[in-house]
């Protein structure tokens, strides 16, 4: 069998049926026909163990309607400055005020002594996120919160089938939110959801989604588009001699016009205003798309699991660079496995040179974001994951020879700067973490 090398770095979690599926119901009218958006949000209630769940546009929308909800205009919101720009601008379009909390190092989630230092009287709601499906301390951060009645939201947006304690994250605090976006494990090209354990909460977002119109055709095919698009150039006989060139080509010669297809966030910018095509409802046709892969959740992150663990078992020895903990017990499904290195830039050419397909991260510290100069804070750790954090592959079906690949080539990059540190000076240097600690230097 001819082996093909490198694979894509992600690949999206469709299928070949979806695509039918979407041809079909959008030429025959079915698209927008039938009660399958209330059956899924009382499957999805059911399998996260919800009280309440409310199909959403998107996962942002759902950030947005949970803050209305739950502040008052001019309050503030305690969030991680560790995410895109819009989730801000979420914030700030419900009416809140952003408060950037530092975060931890290895999980990259807010820090819960941040939180802790950081509320105060006008402190409205803390907004937490799972990232890159690693669950952040949200039952210390509860336990923080409940005594002076202040609502945790969670975005656990990367996170859908995690768990800590025995319950699904964004179950555990006020309201939750999850993402069914393009490049999500469970995917209807486009959409989120909202969960609740408070009535009252329901009822309110309910009530502001109600009039919203259904997603428009039209909007929904260009998402459907460019997820066969991608399909198609991340397929492996076709990704292995031809788009794995043109990506090595734009990153090495650092061409704007190949890289920035590959970015998310690329300008961002502040808004105060719900843009209009955010207000929409999910269709019958994606809450289907979302309703045929729940079945695969829990194998998919089992496999992500075991690809950390072969990831750990692989680098764990390598003080220069940062590892995510390793949790076996789903509370990390590991959605990437992010890896930090200081010098991340030489570290990915490197990797790119040998044939590997890696990426560095496109999230940003939005506390030093010009666009968000107002709400200024200074957020050291975030500023030093924004800039040293490493995408490696863990999507089902990814395969095992790769990531092998992809740690020898790592190692690979090391070992020199290794034996040179050990001729050059007589004490081991670690780089811009300390070692075993997860926690940058000083």
């Amino acid at each position: 069998m001819l082996e093909l090398s490198p694979h894509a770095r992600l690949r999206l979690y469709t299928r070949g049926s979806d695509y039918a599926t979407v041809l079909f119901q959008m030429a025959d009218g079915q698209w927008r026909r039938g009660e399958s958006v209330a059956e899924l949000e009382h499957r999805l209630s059911e399998y996260l163990g919800a009280q309440y769940a409310l199909a959403m546009p998107m996962a942002r929308v759902g950030i947005y309607f949970a803050i209305r909800a739950l502040i008052r205009p001019g309050q503030k919101v305690i969030m991680s400055p560790y995410t895109i720009a819009d989730v801000v601008n979420m914030v700030l379009c419900a009416g809140g005020v952003p408060v950037f909390a530092d975060i931890e190092a290895k999980t990259c989630n807010i820090s819960s002594a941040e939180v802790q230092r950081l509320i105060d009287d006008n402190t409205g709601a803390v907004l937490v996120t799972h990232f890159y499906g690693c669950a952040c301390d949200v039952e210390s951060i509860i336990r923080i919160c409940s005594p002076r009645n202040i609502p945790v939201i969670e975005d656990a947006a990367q996170a859908f089938g995690a768990v800590v304690g025995g319950k699904a994250v964004g179950t555990i605090g006020d309201v939750g939110i999850f993402s069914f976006g393009l490049y999500k494990h469970l995917t209807s090209f486009y959409g989120g959801l909202l969960v609740t354990k408070r009535k009252e909460i329901h009822s309110k977002v309910s009530d502001m989604l109600r009039p919203a119109p259904l997603m428009e055709a039209g909007f929904l095919l260009k998402k459907v588009f460019s997820g066969a698009i991608t399909d198609f150039i991340t397929w492996p006989p076709v990704f292995a001699p031809l788009t794995s060139r043109i990506f090595r080509l734009g990153f090495l010669r650092d061409i704007d016009a190949i890289n920035n297809r590959l970015r998310r966030d690329v300008n961002p910018k502040k808004t105060t205003e719900l843009p209009r095509s955010y207000l929409c409802r999910m269709s019958p046709l994606q809450a289907r798309l979302i309703a045929e892969k729940l079945g695969e959740v829990d194998a998919h992150i089992d496999w992500r699991i075991s690809v950390a663990k072969q990831y750990n078992e692989g680098l764990h020895d390598l003080s220069e660079i940062l590892l995510p903990p390793l949790r076996l017990d789903k509370s990390h499904i590991y959605w990437y496995y992010p890896i930090q290195y200081l010098d991340r830039h030489e570290l990915v050419t490197s990797a790119m040179r040998q044939g590997r397909d890696i990426a560095e991260s496109y999230h940003r510290n939005c506390a030093d974001l010009p666009c968000f100069a107002e709400y200024y804070r200074d957020c050291p750790i975030a500023r030093t994951v924004a800039r040293s954090l490493i995408y490696l592959p863990t999507y089902p079906g990814y395969p095992r020879h790769e990531i092998e690949r992809n740690i020898a080539s790592i190692r690979r990059f090391l070992r020199p700067m290794k034996n040179a540190v050990a001729v050059s000076a007589p004490a081991p240097r670690y780089g811009p973490f300390l070692p075993d600690t997860g926690q940058t230097r000083d």
